[in-house]
């Protein structure tokens, strides 16, 4: 009995609402909240619901898509109101307020997955979820299949499920966002100017002296362009552009002779204390330690 408060208070934030306890299934992956990976499942399960399954919450610290089996919930996300039932896929953003309410006389049963990562609030753009919604499925018997198999992978409790399941997931709402309108389409122009100006940095970063120089190539105002990147990449262009500076660098001082002035000139540093500085700030030790100490891994 011990044993299972202690797993009950650990994961507090998945067991909650009234359930069949013999019929519902977790798994809980060791995955930090504000973790750097770029997708990362943090728990899921399945939950045959109570007719008086009851959940309301003002937020939320992970992304949440919900694939009701059968059964009907009603599901207010913010302040619009949807019937989540199979066929749909809810889905809401950290700190979205959000109430389930069973169909008393058609409990929901449900696949839910909790998620977080640097890539979550784009994915939940290209799908069309924006900080929440119910959206009908388009394609219903893959999306099926794939729940599935991220349930199956997750009670497995094998090393590489957590990165299984974080994958499947991608699958999961990327199949969901070839089905967004035109319509829809067009209220994403802030993710394609952040795609346009990333796009720019991903091809460029090694010539550009500062996040202005990428506001002009793209046409957009600086501080606009500083929003985006919080946004949809939890970054600062600023940081976006050093981290890719760096990362070259970092191959380039081990996969040639060059000095490390020389290096420093390549991504785009005119002063070399300064290259030397930002590279012991992001990696810890100084580029030549760097290569020194992972040389001889090659």
């Amino acid at each position: 009995m011990k044993k299972k408060e202690q797993i009950e208070k650990k994961t507090h934030l998945a067991l909650e609402g009234s359930v069949n306890d013999e019929k519902s299934k977790y798994f809980f992956f060791d995955t930090r909240p504000d973790t750097e990976e770029k997708l990362a499942v943090v728990f899921g399960g399945y939950e045959q619901c109570a007719p008086d399954f009851e959940i309301q919450r003002r937020t939320y610290p992970y992304y949440v898509l919900e694939l009701p089996i059968r059964g009907e919930c009603f599901f207010e996300i913010g302040s619009q109101n949807y019937n989540l039932k199979k066929g749909t896929i809810g889905a809401f953003a950290p700190g979205t307020p959000h109430h389930y309410r069973c169909n008393q006389d058609y409990p929901m049963e449900h696949i839910f997955i909790a998620f977080t990562g640097t890539y979550a609030s784009e994915l939940f753009e290209t799908a069309g979820f924006g900080k929440g919604k119910v959206v009908k499925v388009t394609n219903f018997s893959r999306i099926d299949f794939l729940t599935e198999v991220i349930l199956e992978k997750g009670l497995e409790e094998m090393e590489l499920s957590p990165r299984l399941c974080s994958l499947y997931l991608e699958a999961i709402i990327l199949e969901q966002a070839l089905s967004f309108s035109p319509s829809e389409k067009k209220q994403t122009l802030a993710l394609e100017k952040y795609r346009k100006c990333k796009k720019y940095i991903d091809s460029s970063f090694s010539e550009i002296l500062s996040p202005v120089d990428v506001a002009v190539a793209c046409s957009v105002n600086i501080r606009y362009m500083s929003r985006l990147f919080r946004r949809y990449s939890n970054t600062t262009p600023q940081q976006y552009i050093m981290r890719l500076k760096l990362n070259k660098a970092a191959s380039i001082l081990l996969k040639s002779n060059l000095t490390v002035r020389e290096v420093g000139y390549e991504v785009g540093f005119e002063d070399p204390y300064h290259f030397s500085r930002n590279f012991k700030k992001f990696y810890g030790i100084s580029p030549l330690h760097f290569r020194n100490t992972h040389i001889g891994d090659l």
